[in-house]
């Protein structure tokens, strides 16, 4: 990749500037009940988010020349591919669970934004499935592809471009206190790996939706089950619930 300072420097914005933009304008504690009634519209508002930051980030790759190639975008061989994303999926869970119960043991609390983004409905499910998909393709563009690909190319070699991507996308789950940044920091890693070892973002993405989907469609019942049988319980005392 040739680099120009156009390209460095916008790179350089985006690792700091999307946590000070999730810091600035995400979503705080305070903000559970009106997430509770209008998960969809998060969901929604998430997605254009993600899906203008990359295209933007697109144009300017494109204004400066650089060849999609050599920001992730190329496919190699198919088995080796889906087996590089199973594989990352699978570790991806196992360290969301393990973060989890490691936060419970230090009890260090977890936000209660995490639990309730999780989809309840039909409806916010597959709302939730679509925004799913366009931050696996948004953020995985953004971090492991242009930012990586910048920063392994002019800071240091692929292992610290996947250190500063990896804190940088942690970070950017603020909103999520210690136990959410960390499980970020440490997923954001793990999805580095298949980019060192393939140039290719596409094991990625596919492991980020699988992992998103997972959590989404029933997982979180077993990473907050405390939370969540504490809701089932209000459910159950709410007049006409099981009528």
């Amino acid at each position: 990749m040739t680099l120009t300072p156009l390209t460095l420097g916008y790179a350089i914005a985006l690792a700091i500037g999307l946590p000070l933009l999730a810091f600035r304008t995400g979503l705080r504690e305070e903000h559970v009940a009106e997430v509770t009634a209008a998960r969809s519209a998060v969901y929604f508002s998430a997605a254009v988010s993600i899906g203008v930051l990359a295209a933007v980030t697109f144009g300017i790759s494109a204004w400066q020349s650089i060849p999609p190639a050599d920001v992730g975008w190329k496919v190699g061989e198919a088995g080796p591919a889906f087996a590089w994303a199973v594989a990352i999926a699978a570790a991806g869970i196992g360290t969301v669970w393990l973060i989890v119960r490691l936060g419970q043991a230090l009890k260090l609390p977890e936000s209660r934004l995490s639990f309730v983004l999780m989809p309840r409905t039909g409806p916010e499910k597959r709302a939730f499935l679509v925004v799913a998909a366009v931050a696996a393709v948004g953020e995985e563009y953004l971090y492991r592809g242009f930012m990586y690909h910048v920063f392994a190319d002019s800071l240091g070699g692929p292992w610290t471009a996947a250190a500063l991507t990896s804190v940088s996308f942690g970070v950017a789950h603020g909103y999520q206190r210690t136990v959410g940044m960390t499980r970020a920091g440490l997923l954001g890693a793990l999805l580095a790996v298949p980019v060192i070892w393939t140039g290719s973002l596409f094991p990625s993405i596919v492991a980020h939706f699988w992992i998103n989907a997972a959590v989404g469609l029933g997982g979180w019942k077993r990473l907050f089950p405390d939370l969540a049988a504490a809701e089932m319980t209000v459910r159950s005392d709410e007049p006409g619930h099981g009528t």
